[in-house]
């Protein structure tokens, strides 16, 4: 238990009473004065208070917020818990969160997308393909666990921020680079550097740039 506030107040005593409680207490020792055991039990509740304030504090962020302090959050939004787990839950109040804000714009499109899987804005891409659709990539190595583990739900409900009629895909990029030496002519050789990229999703799709550093 933290003693932190029956230290405090044996401290404030006045020489009148007994004070070696105060020593008792800086080394994680139980009360033995009358003082200190009749201080113990108001400090017991203040400790109490403290800790729940600071939960209170702690999950009124949506990213902590666990069990009934979640189901309240979704009330607020019209999502019930129906059986789903917390990370499923929260998944879905922040889809409706930026479904609500959502214009369907390619600025709002790129920041629920790096919002739902963790990332800074600047390292998703967009591309408008003709006719109707977005494609959203995201380079896989920048994924934590956790995203990688939810990431078919993130690529469905993404689908309910895009505006109507609009289809959208999510593809996760993976990089490959490799070096190749080739003759230019007798004594004179280069290094060709090629970066595959591949970007996979329900189907594949790959490119390569090359360069000659």
């Amino acid at each position: 238990m933290d003693r932190n506030f029956l230290l405090r107040m044996l401290e404030m005593l006045t020489g009148g009473y007994n004070r070696e409680d105060v020593q008792n207490v800086r080394h994680g020792r139980a009360p033995t004065t009358n003082i200190g055991k009749l201080l113990s039990i108001p400090s017991w509740g203040f400790n109490l208070v403290h800790e729940h304030a600071e939960k209170v504090l702690l999950w009124d962020n949506l990213d902590n917020a666990q069990g009934n302090a979640l189901d309240r959050y979704g009330a607020n939004f019209g999502i019930a818990r129906e059986g789903l787990d917390d990370d499923y839950l929260r998944l879905l109040i922040k889809v409706k969160m930026i479904a609500q804000l959502s214009g369907g714009d390619i600025d709002t499109l790129i920041s629920a997308a790096a919002e739902l899987m963790g990332v800074d804005p600047d390292q998703v891409e967009l591309d408008e393909v003709f006719p109707a659709k977005v494609w959203i990539y995201v380079d896989e190595i920048i994924l934590d666990e956790y995203h990688m583990q939810i990431i078919d739900l993130i690529a469905r409900v993404m689908k309910r921020i895009v505006a109507a009629g609009v289809g959208m895909r999510l593809f996760l990029r993976v990089k490959h680079e490799f070096f190749s030496k080739i003759y230019v002519c007798p004594g004179v050789s280069t290094y060709i550097r090629s970066i595959v990229n591949l970007a996979s999703q329900e189907d594949q799709a790959s490119w390569m740039n090359s360069t000659t550093p």
